[in-house]
């Protein structure tokens, strides 16, 4: 239930065709996670600090699409979260 509710309000965020690309290229997120870590934490961080449905809507489009691909495997791909966890890339 919770993972439904938490698809449904990312896809208000980003729209629902981005989230369906995203889990679709759960290889995008893994590169990211690899080259980029630093980069990453830093769009997870900033896309927490927000509060507002419009806020994240300004912030995920202004991301660059890779980063968002991470962000939402990150957030609803079973295999990139325990990634996530492996590489001690941990946000939460």
């Amino acid at each position: 239930m919770l993972h439904r509710q938490l698809r449904n309000a990312l896809e208000d965020i980003f729209g629902a065709p981005f989230i369906s690309e995203a889990l679709e290229n759960p290889q995008v997120a893994q590169k990211i996670l690899y080259e980029r870590p630093d980069e990453f934490k830093s769009t997870v961080r900033g896309f927490q600090r927000l509060n507002y449905q419009d806020e994240h809507t300004s912030y995920a489009a202004s991301l660059e699409h890779d980063l968002g691909i991470a962000l939402i495997c990150a957030l609803l791909d079973g295999n990139t979260r325990e990634l996530v966890s492996d590489l001690e890339l941990n946000y939460l």
